[in-house]
């Protein structure tokens, strides 16, 4: 795992997929690479500012049109990326600002075309093993793995994802209830879910590739949510 760590965030996020194939590896590696889901190092300070110029649209002009008080201790921080708070200067909400680490893309295309030569090479020694009676090769782990991975490195997809499924609820900024654009079996537009299920705000006109900004959702506030939602789905069930 530290080694994973050391390479870059590529061969983390390759031993973050690994890590969930019990059929690969023994115990002891499974173990070692299952830290790699949540204990990747985050930057900060002098850092952090670097890493926001590179990912903001527009670089560093772009983002101080947009936004202020950007906080360059991260919130959290994962193998592609790591979330900051930040200010938007048109109406002064707090919002969470998700970048992504500096020439991912680059490095993807480079890494990625030596591990498969890799695998194609360890397949003429053996296959990877069976997953419910199929056999498995290296190189067909890898373009799995290579497709996921382009896939993740693309904020748009993600941002877009978020909106639909806020819309898909009927859940507005600030939880406000709006209309669903999900139907019923019936065809008819399904209630929105705003008294009962909460998910942040997606700005997807201020998002790009390497650039995420959501609504910034208190933790304290997402535990008493959750408690209704428990609640909620529980009636919902019966």
């Amino acid at each position: 795992a530290d080694g994973l760590l050391k390479l870059g965030p590529l061969y983390v996020k390759i031993g973050q997929i690994l890590s969930c194939r019990e059929n690969l590896f023994p115990d002891e590696w499974l173990v070692a690479m299952e830290r790699l889901q949540d204990r990747v190092p985050a930057k900060s300070g002098k850092e952090a500012w670097e890493l926001l110029y590179d990912a903001a649209p527009g670089g560093k002009a772009g983002f101080h049109k947009t936004f202020s008080d950007f906080d360059d201790v991260p919130l959290a921080a994962a193998s592609l990326g790591q979330v900051h708070r930040a200010t938007l200067r048109s109406n002064g909400k707090r919002v969470a600002i998700k970048l992504q680490r500096s020439r991912l893309r680059d490095i993807y295309d480079k890494d990625l075309a030596l591990m498969k030569k890799i695998a194609a090479t360890v397949d003429k020694f053996g296959k990877a093993g069976q997953v419910g009676g199929i056999e498995q090769s290296w190189t067909g782990i890898f373009n799995d793995a290579e497709t996921i991975l382009y896939r993740e490195i693309d904020y748009r997809d993600e941002a877009d994802n978020a909106i639909r499924f806020a819309n898909d609820f009927g859940i507005g900024l600030g939880g406000v209830e709006i209309e669903s654009t999900a139907k019923g079996v019936d065809g008819e537009t399904l209630p929105s879910a705003a008294e009962w299920l909460r998910t942040p705000y997606t700005y997807g006109d201020l998002s790009s590739e390497k650039f995420l900004v959501m609504e910034y959702w208190d933790q304290r506030c997402s535990q008493a949510v959750s408690h209704r939602t428990l609640h909620q789905l529980t009636r919902y069930s019966r």
